[in-house]
């Protein structure tokens, strides 16, 4: 924390307010902290956000924006910032374990309905956020040590040594949330779904490059490394000639391979007293539908909207009311991503000629048809 950000703390904490007038802490910024941050702002106010990470150098890899996503950014007056570093996803194509085309899905009716998905790079995504909420206001490496709530309160001490009051905070730290392990008594409960004896290879178009999604038996890349799993394979789909071992030879050796064990998670609370989940902290999502940051944005968005028709005497009914508003579509979405996962991995090659079949028969509505029927229900 630098000098002129605990000068400015210590300001916050001594600072009187006028009545009604909300004190908020938002911990975690990633997409829907970011989003939330700059969407209050947007409406005059000044919410303390504070990341965990000591810098921004690591942002991640690569994510898709659907329609969801897409009007956050336009009411942000973000969407053509986004769309100058993305590209337009016009065909959507699933191929065998062997590199065959299995299916391939013209977008243009779901962009005629919805707009054009877009792929991102995440620390595009994420640059376009911190530019307009500034990077000068977000307290990087500090995280929350302790919380304690009383008298429509919540009392705060943070890891840089300042401490601070606030009306609402806003856990926002992603899937593995520590600020929720401080308010719920539960342990959390995660939905694993690990791809076995399988592999899964996505090549994703995100503007600046390709994003290369590798997937394989967790036990074997933990013992192999990731490597391992990259060269067999490039060689395996060499062997059938198959054009993605271009791709895969486009991954450098030197490039060191981010490792993600497949699951997701959903909390059973969202709340506790004036402390809220969002994002990932209170539902992340399996990365095979892509649609975990725009539900992540839309949630930001939903949160500010009751937070402006509120005041700090009322703020636990507004709370509520977000949870009732977004719980159980988040939830489906979630659930879409988890079928669409259990869709594409199948373990023993004796039953992957089945599942090859299936796939050809698909349609695109059916195939989406869970993210289809978000997108056309009011949020």
């Amino acid at each position: 924390m630098t000098s002129a950000q605990r000068e400015s703390a210590e300001r916050e904490r001594r600072a009187p307010r006028a009545r009604g007038e909300m004190r908020t802490l938002i911990v975690g910024a990633g997409v829907a902290g970011l989003t939330l941050t700059a969407l209050l702002r947007q409406r005059g106010r000044e919410p303390v956000l504070v990341h965990r990470a000591e810098s921004f150098d690591e942002l991640g890899y690569m994510l898709g924006l659907y329609h969801l996503g897409s009007r956050v950014l336009h009411g942000l007056d973000l969407f053509e910032a986004a769309r100058e570093r993305a590209v337009l996803m016009r065909r959507y194509e699933i191929y065998d374990g062997d590199g065959r085309l299995l299916h391939g899905y013209d977008l243009e009716e779901l962009t005629r309905r919805f707009g054009s998905p877009l792929g991102i790079s995440r620390p595009s995504h994420m640059e376009i956020l911190l530019e307009r909420v500034g990077r000068e206001n977000v307290r990087t490496g500090t995280t929350v040590q302790a919380l304690e709530q009383g008298d429509g309160e919540v009392r705060v001490r943070l890891s840089d040594g300042t401490s601070g009051t606030f009306d609402l905070v806003v856990a926002a730290d992603g899937l593995h949330s520590d600020t929720r392990g401080l308010i719920l008594d539960e342990d959390e409960h995660a939905y694993g779904e690990y791809w076995g004896a399988g592999r899964f290879v996505g090549i994703y178009p995100t503007g600046d490059g390709l994003g290369v999604f590798l997937g394989g038996p967790d036990d074997e890349i933990r013992d192999e490394g990731p490597r391992a799993l990259l060269d067999r394979l490039r060689d395996r789909f060499r062997c059938h000639g198959s054009d993605l071992a271009d791709v895969l030879d486009a991954v450098e050796p030197g490039d060191d391979p981010l490792f993600w064990d497949f699951h997701d998670g959903r909390s059973e609370a969202w709340r506790k007293g004036r402390v809220v989940l969002l994002g990932d902290a209170a539902a992340g999502f399996l990365p095979t539908a892509g649609i975990g940051a725009s539900m992540a944005m839309e949630s930001a968005a939903a949160l500010a909207d009751e937070l402006s028709r509120t005041n700090d005497r009322f703020l636990e009914a507004a709370l509520d009311l977000f949870e009732k508003r977004r719980r159980s579509r988040v939830e489906s979405a979630q659930d879409s991503s988890r079928e669409l996962g259990r869709m594409m991995f199948v373990g023993p090659r004796a039953l992957a000629w089945g599942h090859d079949q299936l796939v050809k028969a698909y349609s695109l509505e059916r195939l989406i048809r869970g993210i289809a029927d978000l997108v056309e229900k009011p949020v």
